[in-house]
């Protein structure tokens, strides 16, 4: 994998890369993690895992559980406008730095691509980290779709990927887990 981690972190994590390299199963979406940022125009979605210092923060929604920040990239949207629209729709959060640093490589068995300017059959999600500071409630900012959020909880990363796992949702547990440990890799 070219993320950027040492040894002894990569051993760690060795059991969620295994679950990150098993398919992932999602509506009529296959998706499997890859360790590259994909360019904008394969990509149709951005999620980032959040961070509040040393802690994560998770958010429940009323369609998907728990869950990531993210969503639909507007028609012509870069990647920094989106992961800002997204934090601010999800969490009423704010971010001054973010790293993407892989993606779910992904296909639809849907017959046409969600929205018309996105990807199709074939697209990806690009995922990443960012530092954010929650500064209000969630807010629309005119994303494609604003889902109801019931709740967002700050926690430590392991208790973050806990709720994951009991939520069914084994993959994203693993993508908070690396998410904690290419974060700390970037900083000095």
């Amino acid at each position: 994998m070219g993320i950027n981690l040492s040894a002894d972190v990569r051993a760690r994590l060795s059991p969620s890369f295994a679950i990150l390299e098993t398919p992932y199963e999602w509506r009529r979406v296959t998706s499997r993690f890859k360790d590259e940022v994909p360019p904008r125009e394969q990509t149709s979605h951005v999620h980032v895992v959040p961070f509040i210092g040393d802690r994560a923060v998770l958010l429940r929604t009323e369609e998907d559980g728990w869950s990531t920040p993210g969503g639909t990239l507007l028609e012509g949207e870069a990647f920094d406008a989106a992961v800002t629209r997204e934090l601010a729709e999800a969490i009423g959060g704010r971010t001054d730095h973010y790293e993407l640093f892989g993606q779910w490589d992904s296909s639809t068995t849907d017959r046409t691509a969600y929205q018309p300017w996105l990807p199709h059959p074939r697209f990806a999600l690009a995922v990443g980290w960012a530092d954010v500071v929650i500064s209000g409630p969630p807010e629309s900012r005119g994303g494609v779709e604003v889902k109801n959020v019931l709740e967002i909880v700050v926690l430590p990363v392991e208790r973050a990927a806990e709720r994951l796992v009991a939520g069914d949702r084994p993959h994203l547990a693993a993508l908070y887990s690396l998410a904690h440990e290419v974060r700390r890799a970037s900083r000095p």
